[in-house]
């Protein structure tokens, strides 16, 4: 090779190394900007979930602490009255009404924020939940806690039972399930809240591409912002298991 060929190898060399480090510069950008709109859209999921929960939280306290109370002062105004036979027929039927609109702002005040989970913690709210589930006969469902006093922190609370209403809510609508089981216990630092169903199951990669994904993707946004792990087992004809792991 002489002089003018070597130059110019050497310059095809030098504009090879120049380009590739420009597509790898490039190369690195996008995958960067995908990153970070990745966990910009991960913090927006976030930061709406937890907006959401303090507006029922407010919702519920408002329903239960000012629009109840000031029904129950009107039935008891109505029923003070004297009247005839007549009107007293007419008071009774509203009083009724009345009675029956208390009974659902305490359900949606519930459904918004649940009183015993406000009251005496996840554990026990959940056991509640799943044995009214139990005796609607939509889904029988076994629920065990270990050890039986396990508490989980408040703020944690809440996303929790979320996630286990989710999974819930979605065996009852998609599985086709008889029987869940339940188990709530701590490993090794971890909270472990582990959830399986005898349902048809499903392909969990097929799934998480389909919009809403089962609401797999509202479980799994409250599992990060627990800083948690969520492994998900099925297939089709074998039910589906939950494992999630939050840190304690």
């Amino acid at each position: 090779m002489d002089q003018k060929e070597a130059n110019i190898y050497t310059g095809l060399l030098v504009a090879a190394c120049i380009l590739a480090t420009i597509i790898a510069y490039f190369i690195v950008s996008i995958l960067r900007h995908q990153r970070r709109n990745l966990q910009l859209h991960k913090e927006k999921i976030q930061a709406e979930i937890i907006t959401l929960e303090s507006e029922r939280k407010r919702m519920a306290s408002d329903l239960h602490d000012e629009l109840g109370p000031v029904l129950s002062a009107v039935k008891m105004q109505i029923n003070s009255v004297e009247t005839s036979d007549e009107d007293a027929e007419l008071i009774d039927k509203a009083s009724k009404h009345i009675d029956g609109l208390l009974e659902r702002i305490r359900e949606i005040s519930n459904n918004l924020m649940p009183t015993v989970l406000v009251r005496k913690g996840f554990s026990t709210a959940l056991k509640e939940f799943a044995e009214n589930i139990t005796r609607t006969g939509k889904l029988n469902i076994e629920y065990k806690c270990s050890p039986a006093n396990l508490t989980v922190q408040n703020e944690k609370e809440i996303h929790l039972f979320r996630i286990a209403q989710e999974v819930i809510h979605n065996a009852i609508k998609h599985s086709q399930a008889s029987r869940m089981d339940i188990l709530l216990h701590q490993k090794n630092g971890l909270l472990m809240l582990e959830i399986a169903d005898n349902g048809k199951g499903f392909d969990p990669q097929k799934v998480a591409k389909l919009s809403g994904g089962h609401g797999l993707g509202n479980i799994l946004s409250r599992v990060e912002i627990l800083k948690g792990e969520m492994y998900v087992d099925s297939s089709i004809g074998k039910g589906v298991k939950y494992n999630i792991e939050i840190p304690v």
